[in-house]
Formats: C-alpha cells, sequence, structure tokens
C-alpha cells in the first residue's frame, strides 16, 4: 500500500536519527515535567494545610474512625499483637490493646496510633515507623506503672507521611510512601528538631531543578527538531532543485518557473511547519492532557470525571454555536456588500434621478437599502455579540456548579483544599495544551497537502536524457534543420508548435517573431535540448541532437534570453558564471567586446560590485550587456539572443550595433528582436502564429508580401521604426 506524502516526508527524518528522536524523547519529558511541577505544588499545598501533621484519633471524622476500627478488626489478633508490641508500650497491656475496636473504646485511640506506627512500617519502611513510634508514644511506664500517652498539642510531624497516613487507601498514598523511602529528609526532622524545615526546604529544590531540567529539555527539544526538520527542508529543496532541471518544460518561459519557486519555497516551508509541530506539540500536548487527567483522577476521581465532562460539553456546544454564527455572519456579509452595491448604484444615478425629477422616488429606495444594509451588518456581527458572552455564561455556570459540587466534598470532608487547588489546576491547565493540540492538526493538515503537491512535483517523469553511447557533437559548421518539429507541453498538453519545418545556415543571423513569448522560448529550449520535440527531429550537421551528449551540445550553445540576465552576485561571478576556467584577463576582454568594461570600472567595487536581484541596480542596456559578455566568454558556435524589451538612449543603441559587429562574426545568432535595426539587419526572418510557421523570407520581401507579417511589423515594431 502506497505510503501517503506525509509519512514519505516524515521518513527524512530518519537521515537524523539522533535529532529525530532527542526531539521527541525531550517533548514527552518537558510534558511530563510540568505535570511534576503541578504535583510539587499539591505536596507544598498539602503541606501547608496539614503542616505536616499526622492526624491523631481526635482528628478522623465518625466515617473515619469507623472505617480504622473496620481496618483494625479485619486483623488477626497475631498481627495486632506483633503490631502492639512493635510501639513501646508495656508487654502487660498487648493484652487489652490486642482485640476488637470499637469507636467509643477508650483504648481505640491507642490502637489508632499503634496502627499508624504499623502502616508506615508497611508503607514506607522502618526509620520512619520508629520515628512515629518514638514521638506518639511515652516511654515504656510511667512512674505508677501504667502506660502513659502523649497528647503534645503540636501532634507528630512526618512531612509527607502525613499524607501517606490521611490518603491511606488512595493510590497517592503508595506514591508518598515510595517517596518517603527514596527521600529520607521528606519526613525526618533538621537538627533544630523541625520535621518539615527539610521536607520544605527539599521540595523548593525540586522545583528549582525541575524547572531547570524543563528549560533544558524546552532547549533540545527545539534546537532538534529544527536541526532534523531542516534537514528534511534541504533535501527536499535539493531534490527539487536538481528534478527542476530535469524537467525542461519549465524553461519554455519565465513564469513558468513559478511552479517550482513555490513548491521550493511555500510547500517546503507548510511541510517544514508540519513536521516541527509533530516532533514537539503533537508528542508533547498529549502526554501532558493525558498525565493532566490521570493526576485529576488520581485526586478526586468522581470530581475529576465531572469537570472534564462538563468542559467538554461546554467546548462541543460553543464549537456548534460557533459554526452557526459563522455562517450567518458570512450570509450577513455577503447580503451588506449586496446592499452597498445598490447603495452605490443609487449615489450614481445622480443625472438620472435630476432628470426625470426622482428624487422621492430614489431618496425612498436609498432609505430601504440602508435599512437592509443595517440588518445585514447586524447579523454579520451577531456572531461577536453574541458568541463569547454566551461561551463565558455557560463556562461561568459549569464552574459555578463545580465549585458547589467541590464545596459539598471538602465540606464532607471528602476533599481538603490541597486537593482542590491541584484539582483545579490540573483542569486548567488542559485547556491551552488542547487548544493548542487541536490548532497543531490544522498545521500538519495543510502539512500533508503541501507534501503531496511536493511529491507529487518530484513523481514528474524527467524530461530529457542522454542515451548511452551518445556521440559528441562538433561545433555548427553547416546548418540547423528542424524537419516536422512538434511540440506539447508536457505539463498541460497545449500544442505549442505543430509541424515546423525550417533550415538555418552555419554563421547566418536569423530572427524568429511572433506574439506569442512561449512559441519563440521553444525555439531556444529545443535547440538546447531542455526539451524534446514530441514529433519530428533537430539536426546539427545532419547529426539528430537526441543522440549527441548534453555537454558537447550546450557548449557550443549560449543564451541571452530575458528575465535570466543577471543574478544576484557580483559582475565577475555575472560573467564568468564561478567557472575557475576563465582568467581574469579573459573576462575582461568578453567585457571590453561588448563594451561594459568602461562602465563596470565606474561601479563602486568594480567587477566584485555585487548587482542586486536580477541586476536591478544596473539599467537594462547594461544587464543585456553583461549578459552578453557571459556568452561570448564562451566562444559559442550558436548563440541566441533576446533583446530587452524596454527602450534603450541611442548611446546605448550604438554601442549594441558595434558590439555585434564584434561578436557575431563567423558564428550562426538566433534573434529574438525588439529593435526594428536588428530585425533589419538578419539574413531570414521566421514568423511564428499559432505554433506553425507562417512565413519565412528577407524583412523586405516579408514586409512587401506578407499580409501576416505587416500586421505583426505594425503591431510589434512600428514604435521601434518611428523611434530609429
Amino acid at each position: 500500500m502506497d505510503r501517503s506524502p506525509f509519512l514519505r516526508a516524515w521518513d527524512y527524518l530518519g537521515y537524523a536519527p539522533t535529532h529525530k528522536w532527542l526531539a521527541m524523547t525531550s517533548a514527552a519529558g518537558v510534558g511530563a515535567s510540568f505535570v511534576l511541577l503541578i504535583i510539587l505544588l499539591g505536596m507544598f499545598s498539602d503541606l501547608m494545610v496539614s503542616r505536616g501533621m499526622i492526624p491523631t484519633f481526635a482528628d478522623l471524622n465518625d466515617a473515619e474512625r469507623q472505617q480504622f476500627c473496620d481496618e483494625w478488626n479485619s486483623w488477626s489478633i497475631d498481627d495486632q499483637r506483633k503490631a502492639v508490641q512493635a510501639c513501646p508500650i508495656p508487654e502487660a497491656r498487648v493484652t487489652d490493646l490486642a482485640g476488637p475496636a470499637q469507636v467509643g473504646d477508650e483504648q481505640t485511640p491507642l490502637r489508632w496510633k499503634v496502627f499508624v506506627g504499623q502502616f508506615l512500617e508497611n508503607r514506607a519502611g522502618t526509620a520512619p515507623a520508629a520515628e512515629y513510634r518514638a514521638k506518639a508514644f511515652s516511654p515504656p511506664a510511667s512512674s505508677d506503672g501504667n502506660p502513659a500517652q502523649v497528647d503534645d498539642p503540636d501532634r507528630v510531624q512526618l512531612g509527607i507521611l502525613s499524607h501517606a497516613v490521611r490518603k491511606r487507601n488512595s493510590p497517592t498514598s503508595r506514591l508518598s510512601g515510595w517517596f518517603a523511602r527514596c527521600c529520607p529528609w521528606s519526613w525526618r526532622p533538621s537538627a533544630e528538631g523541625t520535621s518539615n524545615r527539610p521536607y520544605l526546604f527539599g521540595l523548593l529544590l525540586i522545583a528549582v531543578g525541575l524547572a531547570v531540567l524543563r528549560g533544558g529539555l524546552v532547549l533540545t527539544m527545539h534546537h532538534s527538531a529544527s536541526r532534523a526538520t531542516l534537514d528534511v527542508a534541504n533535501r527536499l529543496r535539493r531534490l527539487i532543485y536538481h528534478h527542476t532541471h530535469r524537467l525542461g518544460s519549465l524553461t519554455l518561459s519565465s513564469h513558468r518557473t513559478s511552479e517550482p519557486v513555490d513548491v521550493f519555497i511555500r510547500q517546503v516551508d507548510s511541510l517544514h511547519d508540519g513536521l516541527y509541530s509533530r516532533l514537539t506539540i503533537s508528542i508533547r500536548e498529549p502526554i501532558k492532557i493525558a498525565l493532566l487527567v490521570l493526576l485529576a483522577i488520581l485526586v478526586n476521581v468522581w470530581l475529576a470525571i465531572a469537570t472534564i465532562c462538563a468542559a467538554g460539553l461546554v467546548w462541543i456546544i460553543s464549537r456548534q454555536i460557533a459554526a452557526t454564527l459563522r455562517r450567518r455572519g458570512r450570509a450577513g456579509a455577503r447580503s451588506a456588500l449586496r446592499q452597498l452595491s445598490l447603495l452605490e448604484e443609487s449615489l450614481r444615478m445622480m443625472r438620472l434621478v435630476k432628470g426625470y425629477l426622482m428624487d422621492l422616488f430614489n431618496q425612498g429606495r436609498v432609505e430601504r437599502q440602508l435599512s437592509e444594509y443595517s440588518r445585514a451588518q447586524i447579523a454579520r456581527f451577531r456572531g461577536e455579540l453574541v458568541y463569547r458572552p454566551l461561551i463565558v455564561l455557560l463556562g461561568t455556570i459549569a464552574g459555578a456548579g463545580l465549585l458547589f459540587v467541590a464545596g459539598v466534598q471538602i465540606l464532607s470532608e471528602r476533599l481538603n483544599v490541597a486537593e482542590l487547588i491541584v484539582l483545579a489546576t490540573a483542569i486548567g491547565s488542559i485547556y491551552y495544551p488542547l487548544d493548542l493540540w487541536l490548532a497543531q492538526r490544522r498545521v500538519i493538515r495543510r502539512a500533508a497537502e503541501s507534501a503531496g503537491v511536493i511529491f507529487d512535483f518530484l513523481d514528474r517523469r524527467g524530461e530529457v536524457g542522454q542515451v548511452v553511447g551518445a556521440e559528441f557533437l562538433k561545433a555548427l559548421s553547416h546548418r540547423v534543420e528542424f524537419d516536422q518539429v512538434s511540440l506539447r507541453d508536457p505539463g498541460t498538453g497545449r500544442r505549442i508548435l505543430d509541424q515546423v519545418s525550417l533550415a538555418i545556415e552555419a554563421r547566418q543571423r536569423v530572427a524568429f517573431v511572433g506574439l506569442d513569448q512561449v512559441e519563440r522560448h521553444a525555439i531556444a529550449s529545443l535547440l538546447t535540448r531542455f526539451v524534446d520535440p514530441t514529433l519530428g527531429e533537430i539536426r546539427i550537421d545532419g547529426k539528430n541532437i537526441r543522440w549527441v551528449t548534453l555537454e558537447s551540445l550546450r557548449m557550443q550553445t549560449a543564451l541571452v534570453l530575458r528575465d535570466e540576465y543577471l543574478f544576484n552576485d557580483t559582475v565577475l561571478n555575472n560573467i564568468g558564471c564561478g567557472d575557475s576556467s576563465y582568467s581574469l584577463p579573459q573576462i575582461f576582454e568578453a567585457a571590453k567586446l561588448v563594451h561594459a568594461h568602461h562602465f563596470i570600472q565606474r561601479l563602486p567595487y568594480g567587477y566584485e560590485t555585487r548587482v542586486g536581484d536580477l541586476g536591478h541596480s544596473l539599467d537594462p542596456g547594461q544587464q543585456f550587456r553583461l549578459a552578453l559578455a557571459r556568452a561570448i566568454l564562451r566562444d559559442p558556435a550558436l548563440l541566441i539572443i533576446e533583446e530587452p524589451k524596454e527602450t534603450l538612449d541611442d548611446k546605448t543603441k550604438k554601442l549594441l550595433d558595434d558590439a555585434y559587429s564584434r561578436i557575431l562574426v563567423d558564428r550562426t545568432v538566433i534573434f529574438f528582436p525588439r529593435r526594428l535595426s536588428t530585425l533589419k539587419a538578419t539574413d531570414r526572418v521566421f514568423v511564428i502564429q499559432g505554433g506553425q510557421l507562417v512565413a519565412q523570407g528577407d524583412h523586405r520581401d516579408l514586409l512587401r508580401d506578407d499580409e501576416s507579417y505587416r500586421h505583426l511589423y505594425y503591431r510589434e515594431f512600428y514604435a521601434a521604426a518611428e523611434l530609429s
């Protein structure tokens, strides 16, 4: 089964596996660390509320006391004896305490302490249990021989173990016991005897450490995701660049390059954003949401479920309302535009109204249109006027109801303030990652569409290839022939040339004229084998150019085409194209032949001056002469020249005419002329219309005998003739 384009792009991340997995694991760590910070907030809140005190039997409510009695009575007598014997209680009292517990029994408060000691030993280890027993029980016997019980008004402070005891039947109690085993400072007293100060200081250090760790994970996530996705973008751009050069049909006209430019820039950027979001947000936010929901459920399962359901209900209702109001708003906007057009018409009827005494009629018409426009605008703005207040109202009602339920839970002592803080923070923190995750899905959808465009472009077959055993083509010495050449645009199927047959003798100057630039550019693209003809043959000195090497063909053919005269680099590189085989004297000589050397020397940095985008810092004549210098430097046998469409000054025209007289000697030259003097100086003119060769011959003969050429001449060259 074919993989989707987005997954094909995702596979390219395999070229940077380290950065890919670092980004994914860091994203997961960022999500988890956020939830850990909320857990720390809960631990801090619990410490502030409970002050780390282990509850006494008197602190328990009726339900909790009965629950304890049931738990104690579920123990066997042997287990009860062992628990009592572990406490500093006289042996004589073991039998009294090792028995059934009842809420009103005077021994039950002491049994509670025994129970807590045993619970701490099972849950957190012997050291916390010993610390508790030492503080909760008096020495083994008092002066009268009876066990003495300590009723310290401050009770026993054991930090995190307070939560473990109070929530002993919840999953968080097990987590607290595990934390106490791993971190003894969370329950041991300080040197001054204060039990909670080390715990509080430890929470501070963990919070700082988590914040630093989270910051490092965020940096790692963004850095690794950027490196991995930029690697994908650069690889795809390299592929697009090379594939663009294999698609010769893109050279038929300069505007055709807009497609690969769009794919190269906009589509790859969109795909990059989608891959980046998937590496970061798609991993980080779902993990964060899942852990926040789990945390809320661990705090209070039913209240958490009720809150999540209420939030989901508000969200669903708000989406439906928003969709309805958006539809009405769009309809109102369309109606308002219609009324505005009618009002504009009424305003323009000034002469008609005055001429036919229609003042009252048109005034009434305008009033009706204004009324309709007002109703349409109200319908348009109703969405904003109603939507947000309604959502706030729904959210307020849902929040008030949940606060009421939470208040009932707190008053019934099934929920404390610290748990409410954690629950509210966890539920409230779900909104932003959920909103970000949903927005990110839209980014990925756009990226998937862009991936489809990119791979559709890359999957196109190359249009020109070099056959095995291709011959080396020598310099043109006899003629160029087009034999029944037809060309269809591979992209659109449009017929550009239709059975064109012509011959160009070596060292001739010829001109191709016509109204369609694409047809003229097709001649240049066919001669350089950027594209191959759909039908027919092109021969140079009798050799079909399909069977010669591309390098030898293009080495003896030079193009000077408008919109591609220059590129944003130095003058030196524009002439030499960065080819180190050309020396500076050779480049200087080429510039002198086209009368460019003098103006180049006047530039701020001479040949090292950057010419700007497409050479815009130079005038059209200077741009054209530099392009001519580039072509002449290669000493081509076949030269294809498209003259600038801008009107040139007289001095530049004279310089060009002199340059032509120098550089075109003993060369075969094909002009796409814009100046009448160039047209007159050619040996032969070929007229292309509708993809067909409709006329050929000398300029004067064609002007005298061919009506289509006369029409083209007066349309394209009449202004030039007037200026000549």
